[in-house]
C-alpha cells in the first residue's frame, strides 16, 4: 500500500532563499530512488507564518521508504544550518485516493495543497473509507479540485498508533481552494461520526514550489 511521509520544517526566514535552493537540489538528487512515487514541497501560509515549509514524499510502501531513509539521512546535515527546532513528522499508509477527471494532464505547478490532520476513532477506519467512497460523485463537482489522498498517520517519534488521518487536497490555486471551502466542508461534515471525541485539527497549506512525480 502506498506510504506517505509529511515533514513540517520551521526555518530561519532570513535564509529562506538559500534553504529552498539547497533543498530543491537535494530533492532532485533523490529522484533516482525507484520506489519513490512523488514529492511535493510547499510553504505553509495557512497560519500566517513566513518560516514554515511542508515536504511530502510518497513511496510504494513503508518498506521501500525505510530502505530510502539512508539516502535521506545522508542528505539532512546539509539543511541543518537553516532549520529551527525539530521537524514535525506525520507518516502512514494512504488508505484512500481520489483524482478528478483530467488531473493527471495538469502540471503540478502552479498548484495549491492543503493538509488537514485530525484525530479519529481508530476502530472506525473502515467507516472512513466507506464514507469517502460515497463522496466521489460530489467531489467531481468541486471546481479546481485535482486530487485527494487520505493517510492513516502516526506522529513524530516516539510513534503512537495511527490515531489520526491526514487529508491532503490538491487544487489548481489558492483561489480555487478558498472558493471550495464551504462545499468541501459540507462534503466532509459526514465524517464527524468517525472522529475522536475531542479531535485535534491542524491545517497546513500553501502554494507548491516543487513537484516530482515518477
Amino acid at each position: 500500500m502506498p506510504y506517505v511521509r509529511h515533514t513540517l520544517i520551521t526555518f530561519d526566514p532570513e535564509k529562506r532563499d538559500a534553504m529552498v535552493s539547497r533543498l530543491t537540489a537535494l530533492l532532485d538528487g533523490l529522484q533516482d530512488i525507484s520506489t519513490l512515487r512523488a514529492m511535493r514541497l510547499a510553504f505553509d501560509t495557512a497560519n500566517d507564518s513566513d518560516n514554515r515549509l511542508v515536504a511530502s514524499a510518497i513511496y510504494d510502501n513503508k518498506q521501500s521508504m525505510d530502505m530510502a531513509d539512508k539516502r535521506i539521512n545522508e542528505a539532512l546535515p546539509e539543511l541543518m544550518e537553516f532549520i529551527v527546532g525539530e521537524p514535525t513528522v506525520r507518516e502512514g499508509e494512504i488508505i484512500w485516493a481520489f483524482d478528478s477527471d483530467g488531473a493527471a494532464d495538469k502540471p503540478a505547478i502552479p498548484g495549491y495543497i492543503r493538509h488537514t490532520t485530525v484525530g479519529i476513532d481508530v476502530s472506525k477506519i473502515d467507516g472512513i473509507i466507506a464514507y469517502a467512497d460515497s463522496t466521489v460523485g460530489t467531489l467531481k463537482s468541486v471546481s479546481g479540485l485535482r486530487r485527494i489522498r487520505i493517510a492513516a498517520v502516526k506522529g513524530t517519534p516516539p510513534y503512537k498508533s495511527e490515531d489520526r488521518i491526514t487529508v491532503t487536497s490538491g487544487f489548481d490555486s489558492k483561489g480555487a481552494a478558498d472558493a471550495a471551502l464551504e462545499q468541501t466542508a459540507s462534503i466532509w461534515s459526514g465524517m464527524a461520526e468517525f472522529l475522536a471525541d475531542d479531535p485535534e485539527r491542524r491545517i497546513v497549506a500553501g502554494d507548491l514550489i516543487y513537484a516530482y512525480t515518477r
